[in-house]
């Protein structure tokens, strides 16, 4: 099995017709066929049923897609790191994340690439808030921030959108509304609420009151929580269901579930921040990789 290889097999994955992947690839429908067929023997299962009525995955094929798709994004973003790696940057390179953007597969993977390309860049990893963050960048000394949200015209600085995380409501799985695969605002009228303290999060707390305003609600708000993971022991504990960011799922999930709210036109971007006045050649590269590895995601906005 080869690279090649696995590109036909998803030519003809996305197009379910192999005259019309045939010609998307440049090559010949029988030398396509025959490279199917002898993946479909080295895997040792048929990957296309083949009928009458067109071309369709098997179970099998299903499962190889999802794969085949992981495998070359992996090898694409082996291959820009290789690349990268080959100019052999060196310095130093200081990146901030509040607790939420740190939890997010892009940054893990993004540091993992860059140590691995670029061995004599010194990284520096700190934890902060969204203000501590845009003052560290505009001091210098902070290269890159990831945080959820965008910073304020006045700061001056550059970002970009890599994601977006929709808030949805949290509850015990045993919760009656939790057999529902939606929630509406109104479903939450007579439901005891938990929510975070406005000193926590101003923005976040002052949009949900203000949701639950617009559509006529008084919300049964029984008590109000310093941290977020004060706030979903208070759920599991049974004390009241609470809106959350649906990006934020690192422990005290267990036995939770989690629903999206219908008329809550709320959402935090996933946003990388900097200060392109400042001249950082590891920033650039890291920059770099990011752009990458965000297009390459499922789900991330490209900027």
């Amino acid at each position: 099995m080869d690279l090649r290889q696995i590109r036909y097999f998803l030519a003809v994955a996305d197009t379910l017709n192999f005259r019309r992947a045939a010609e998307r690839i440049a090559v010949s429908q029988p030398a396509l066929s025959q490279r199917i067929k002898a993946l479909e023997d080295d895997i040792g299962a048929p990957l296309f049923e083949r009928s009458s009525r067109g071309v369709a995955l098997t179970p099998a094929g299903e499962v190889f897609q999802r794969g085949a798709r992981k495998i070359l994004r992996e090898v694409e973003l082996a291959l820009s790191s290789a690349r990268l790696a080959d100019r052999g940057e060196s310095g130093d390179l200081t990146i901030a994340f509040n607790e939420i953007a740190g939890q997010q597969p892009l940054v893990g993977q993004c540091l993992g690439l860059f140590r691995a390309a670029f061995p004599n860049v010194a990284v520096q990893l700190s934890e902060m808030g969204m203000a501590a963050q845009e003052d560290a960048l505009l001091s210098g000394a902070v290269d890159i921030g990831f945080h959820y949200r965008v910073p304020g015209p006045a700061t001056g600085l550059a970002y970009r959108i890599l994601d977006e995380a929709a808030f949805m409501l949290v509850m015990p799985e045993g919760h009656a509304l939790a057999r529902k695969a939606a929630i509406s605002l109104e479903d939450l009228a007579n439901q005891p609420m938990v929510r975070l303290r406005r000193e926590i999060n101003a923005d976040t707390h002052d949009g949900i009151v203000q949701a639950f305003a617009t559509h006529r609600i008084r919300p049964r708000i029984l008590v109000e929580a310093s941290s977020d993971a004060a706030m979903l022991s208070l759920v599991s504990a049974g004390l009241g269901l609470a809106i959350v960011m649906g990006a934020q799922r690192r422990g005290g999930w267990e036995g939770l579930a989690l629903r999206p709210i219908e008329g809550l036109a709320m959402a935090k971007q996933f946003v990388l921040a900097w200060d392109a006045a400042k001249r950082s050649a590891p920033r650039d590269k890291f920059l770099a990789l990011v752009d990458r590895a965000a297009k390459m995601a499922p789900g991330g906005l490209e900027r």
